[in-house]
């Protein structure tokens, strides 16, 4: 390995450099913020960090076997050690593919490593408990092994790839074909020892010697926890997940790796054959429930630096070589074919510069039409127009050009710096420390800092959120902690803590949905809190002997607290309104929270909640004008002003509204409900119908609505479809229903 790291007297300095500046930038990333890339960070690092008392983290699919081997030591001197092994992974990659470029004869081979380092997801990943990196790191190893004829590293780099990212045993024949091709018969048996022994291990720890099996091509047999995504997931996205010196240069690139044999076999085809095989994973297949994410393309990446490293070299030597004498082009009359014509002018030009020219003005072209829009937590594409992808290309496209126009000499220093800086630039931009930060994981933080600095911290928790484990930093197998489920819930002693929220605790892990915990009488809810967009919630709840206890649980959490928190006086709120029905110390408790916070909408929501109630349903109208305010799409908020102005027959006014209650939860059916209802009001069957098969569009089983559409049916003597749809009504529990079934039915039978 010692070789590895050899450079030429002419790169030493820019590599110093480059390795100096990435591994300061990297760490200064790595703890200036706590924000790990994803979930499955704090996730992974919690089952590495218990291995030794549960050896079957060593073997899980999920874990990856080769990450929990070479981490499960360090990281018992704490998390800090991961981004710097991570680094030196980089490293090892970066300088690997310096060396092949170097083998290659290709100039600035040291920018291999930064096309490899600095791509936004490779950059974005380096840093965490990831498999992503050791994936990389040892294609580069596999990469620079074989160009140097280390056959038995080479055989070992590949037979350990599985180890980190299952999928890449597809690359197999790649490495029997390279051995086979030197005569490496026996060194081809390495390719199997790895898996074999981790076969193995897995089947004597799940006691089921076929479980790898049974958890790869056995999955296929079941549908895909995450669903399928579309064939363009990964080729519509790719530009974000590289960067745009990549999407520049790769292309160019491709056509030289396309000349010489080696680049062809082992570079350009690898890297198409592993980018097809992800667009299979997320578009059809069912084993590792794969799912689209971005981050999971990012192992091919050693290929498309390669790649990228030949583009800037063949546009090098384009631009390096004078142009000769073109007063004898054949000029347009004279050839009327224009393939003929660019061929005639390119052979003028010098060795290609013509056809380099076309492709990169392709390159910009199609980063331009291609990717014109902001990604959005690393995976969805957003409507907002963002051309900064664009922008890169383009500035890399007029350096390009302008040194076809400048002496060597220039083009020597210019050519590298430009990549440099675009890489940099782009990348420190896009993946800045806190790019990970988001609504969700401030809120769990909030409330991790209350929970480690409070009582709470003693009490038996029930949670799912790895954020909530990372940033409270509690041992995931704790005996304290249970996963939010059904089973484990209805098992916990009184005082236990539950911290349902709706991304983890009815998924995966989890199967309790938050009208679990509301209608079971012993978990009240002592807090709650709603990011701004409010797509997440969080609610604290906790497990009550009975109803003299519910009190004396909020008030212990509000000294908690200082009795600082609106959502405490909300959630006390709400216990006196529909548990004691206390509609007094109700109103008094919401109005302490929007004392505390005057924009707290939930506030204004509890408020306008007790006026209903109380039948003042004018009040609540203001209540909830009120609270609109401050969050105008607050779906509660809208639906229950709609329901109000139903209450006061203002059946237009409360159309108008649920409508907007639609826009801002697209996927309820309550308001379509109500939008039915006050068509109904208001004589308006068509309407009302047309509203109600929207609500069971979005929950067919709901009997409420297929109740309403068979008496609008039964009213305008449509006799045969009300009675099909009154028996839904009935088969999905509405008691009136049984009572208008014979009525409505009976009339068919008239009929």
């Amino acid at each position: 390995m010692r070789e590895l790291f050899k450079a030429h007297p002419k790169d030493k300095l820019p590599l110093f450099i480059l390795t100096f500046l990435f591994v300061l930038i990297n760490l200064l990333w790595a703890f200036h913020s706590d924000n790990t890339w994803d979930d499955d960070c704090p996730a992974r690092y919690q089952n590495t960090l218990n291995a030794f008392n549960d050896p079957i983290q060593f073997v899980t699919l999920w874990n990856r076997p080769l990450f929990v081997l070479i981490f499960a030591l360090p990281v018992q001197l704490g998390a800090w050690t991961i981004p710097i092994i991570q680094s030196l992974f980089s490293i090892v990659g970066g300088f690997s593919l310096y060396k092949v470029g170097k083998h290659f004869n290709f100039k600035f081979s040291y920018l291999a490593f930064p096309l490899l380092a600095l791509q936004p997801f490779v950059f974005g990943v380096s840093k965490y408990a990831m498999t992503e990196p050791l994936a990389i790191t040892l294609i580069c190893l596999s990469i620079y092994f074989q160009v140097n004829k280390k056959w038995s590293a080479f055989a070992l780099a590949g037979a350990l790839l599985p180890l980190a990212r299952m999928e890449l045993a597809v690359f197999f024949p790649f490495y029997v074909l390279a051995l086979l091709s030197a005569k490496q018969f026996k060194t081809v048996l390495i390719l199997g020892i790895p898996g074999l022994l981790w076969a193995i291990a897995g089947g004597i720890l799940n006691d089921n010697l076929l479980w790898i099996i049974d958890e790869t091509i056995g999955k296929e047999s079941k549908e895909n926890r995450y669903g399928h995504q579309e064939w363009n997931t990964y080729i519509s996205r790719y530009a974000y997940v590289v960067g745009p010196v990549l999407m520049f240069f790769s292309v160019l690139g491709s056509f030289k790796a396309y000349k010489e044999r080696f680049l062809r076999y082992f570079i350009l085809l690898p890297f198409i054959i592993g980018f097809f095989m992800y667009t299979w994973f997320s578009a059809k297949a069912n084993m590792g429930n794969a799912a689209g994410f971005l981050r999971n393309i990012i192992p091919i990446s050693p290929f498309l630096a390669i790649l990228s490293l030949a583009g800037i070299n063949s546009w090098f030597a384009f631009a390096s070589k004078r142009p000769i004498n073109t007063s004898n082009i054949v000029k347009s009359k004279q050839t009327k074919n224009w393939i003929l014509k660019a061929k005639k002018f390119n052979s003028k030009i010098s060795n290609g510069k013509f056809y380099g020219f076309l492709v990169l003005i392709f390159s910009a072209a199609f980063v331009l039409v291609y990717y014109p829009y902001k990604l959005k937590i690393h995976h969805k594409i957003t409507d907002t127009q963002d051309y900064t992808l664009m922008g890169y290309c383009i500035g890399l496209f007029l350096i390009c050009v302008s040194i076809l126009f400048l002496k060597r000499k220039i083009i020597n220093w210019l050519m590298p710096s430009a990549v440099l800086t675009a890489l940099f630039g782009y990348t420190l931009i896009i993946e800045h420390p806190m790019a990970n930060s988001s609504e969700e994981r401030q809120i769990i933080s909030e409330f991790a800092n209350i929970y480690t600095n409070s009582y709470l911290k003693e009490r038996r928790t029930h949670v799912n959120h790895p954020w909530f484990i990372w940033t409270s930093k509690t041992n995931r197998y704790n005996s304290r902690l249970n996963y939010m489920r059904k089973d484990s819930l209805k098992k916990a002693p009184y005082e236990s803590i539950a911290l349902f929220e709706t991304h983890y605790s009815n998924r995966l892990n989890g199967n309790v949905s938050q009208s679990y915990l509301t209608k079971d009488g012993k978990w009240v809810e002592i807090s709650r809190m709603i990011t701004g967009k409010r797509n997440f919630i969080l609610s604290i709840y906790e497990k009550i002997e009975n109803k003299n206890n519910f009190i004396a649980a909020h008030v212990k959490y509000i000294d908690a607290t200082d009795s600082l928190d609106p959502a405490a006086f909300f959630c006390l709120g709400n216990t006196y309104m529909y548990k004691l029905r206390d509609f007094e110390k109700s109103y008094e408790a919401f109005s302490k929270a929007v004392s505390i916070d005057s924009t707290y909408s939930e506030g204004f929501l509890g408020l306008g909640m007790v006026m209903v109630n109380k039948r003042n349903f004018n009040s609540a109208v203001q209540f909830f004008n009120k609270g609109l305010e401050s969050t105008p799409n607050n779906f509660n908020l809208l639906l229950q002003k709609g329901v109000a102005l139903i209450n006061m027959k203002q059946y237009n006014a409360a159309v108008k509204t649920l409508k907007e209650a639609t826009k801002a939860n697209k996927k309820d059916h309550q308001a379509w409900f109500y939008i039915g209802l006050a068509h109904q009001q208001s004589k308006q069957n068509k309407k009302a119908i047309e509203a109600y098969k929207k609500c069971l569009q979005k929950k067919a089983n709901y009997a409420s609505a297929w109740e309403n559409v068979a008496i609008l049916q039964y009213s305008e003597k449509n006799y045969k479809d009300a009675c099909i749809n009154i028996k839904k009504a009935v088969k999905n529990g509405s008691k009136r229903a049984i009572q208008l079934k014979s009525k409505i039915c009976g009339m068919v039978e008239k009929n």
